[in-house]
C-alpha cells in the first residue's frame, strides 16, 4: 500500500474503530446506571438481564478504595449497614435485596462484619405490570471506612432491560450463589448444636457437618446483639442487651463452611 493511500485510509480506519468501541460502549452502560462517586468509594445499579420467571435479578455494586471496608446487614457492635430506598422507582411491586456471607475484620481493635474491595449485593426485582417497562430507582446510603469511616449515598437509576445479553450476568450470578442458603428450624438440627457455655448469656455452638465450618456470624433485634467468636473445634456466642449479658433471645445464624454457608433460625436460652 502506498503512503498516501495509507493517510487516506488510516483516518477511515479510526473512525470505524471508534464507532465499534462507541457502540459496544453503549450497549453495555443499557445493563448498568452512571457511577455514582462516594467517599473512597462508588456505587452503581448493574442488571442481569431479562426478566426470568416474571422478575428482574439486578444487583448493587459498591467499589471501595484500597483498604476501605464496607458493612453487612449486621456490621456489630459498631458500624452502619446500607439502607435501601426504592420508593421512587417505577412499575416496581417489590425488591428483595440479599447480602453474601460477610467476613470479619478487624477495624482499629473492632471486629465487624462487612466486605473489602468491591462487593455485589444481588436484587430480585418484581415489577407490578410484567409487560410494562420498569425503571429501578435506589437512593442507597452506606459507609465507607478506613482511617476514618464517612457516610456516603448514591443516587442510582437504571431501566431494566427487556431483552439482550448483560455482560454484568455472570459477576451477579456468582454473587447469588455466595448469598448463604435459608434452612428451616428443623434442617438446622442436622447442621449444628447449641449448649450453655461456662458465663451467663454465653453459649457454646458446634457445628456437625458436612464439611467445617470457618465461621459464624450471628444477629438478634434491638435491643440484643450477639458476640461470635472462635474457641478451637467450637464458636462461642454472647447474648447482650445493651452492656448487660442476657438470658435469651430469638436469634438468625449464618454459618460459612468450606462447602458454602447457610443461615438458620436457633433460639438462645
Amino acid at each position: 500500500m502506498t503512503r498516501s493511500k495509507f493517510l487516506l485510509l488510516a483516518p477511515l480506519a479510526a473512525t470505524l474503530a471508534q464507532g465499534l468501541l462507541t457502540e459496544s460502549f453503549a450497549g453495555n452502560a443499557t445493563f448498568a446506571s452512571a457511577v455514582v462517586k462516594g467517599s473512597a468509594s462508588s456505587a452503581r445499579l448493574l442488571s442481569a438481564g431479562p426478566p426470568q420467571g416474571g422478575a428482574y435479578r439486578a444487583a448493587v455494586e459498591i467499589a471501595l478504595d484500597p483498604e476501605t471496608i464496607t458493612y453487612w446487614r449486621q456490621p456489630g457492635e459498631a458500624g452502619s449497614a446500607p439502607a435501601f430506598d426504592f420508593s421512587k422507582s417505577v412499575n416496581v411491586a417489590k425488591v428483595e435485596p440479599s447480602f453474601p456471607a460477610p467476613k470479619h475484620i478487624d477495624e482499629a481493635g473492632t471486629v465487624v462484619a462487612g466486605y473489602e474491595s468491591r462487593v455485589l449485593l444481588p436484587l430480585k426485582v418484581t415489577p407490578r405490570d410484567p409487560n410494562a417497562p420498569v425503571t429501578l430507582n435506589l437512593v442507597l446510603d452506606y459507609a465507607s471506612c478506613g482511617k476514618i469511616c464517612l457516610p456516603a449515598r448514591a443516587d442510582l437509576s437504571l431501566e431494566l432491560p427487556r431483552d439482550g445479553a448483560s455482560p454484568h450476568a455472570a459477576a451477579i450470578a456468582a454473587a447469588e450463589r455466595l448469598v448463604p442458603k435459608k434452612l428451616t428450624a428443623d434442617e438446622a438440627k442436622k447442621r449444628f448444636a447449641l449448649s450453655r457455655g461456662g458465663a451467663e448469656g454465653s453459649w457454646r455452638l458446634r457445628y456437625l457437618g458436612p464439611g467445617k465450618a470457618t465461621d459464624v456470624f450471628a444477629e438478634a433485634a434491638e435491643p440484643f446483639f450477639i458476640e461470635s467468636t472462635r474457641a478451637g473445634e467450637v464458636f462461642e456466642l454472647k447474648l447482650f442487651s445493651g452492656a448487660a449479658p442476657a438470658k435469651a433471645a430469638d436469634a438468625t445464624l449464618t454459618i460459612v463452611t468450606d462447602a458454602g454457608a447457610f443461615e438458620a433460625p436457633a433460639r438462645l436460652e
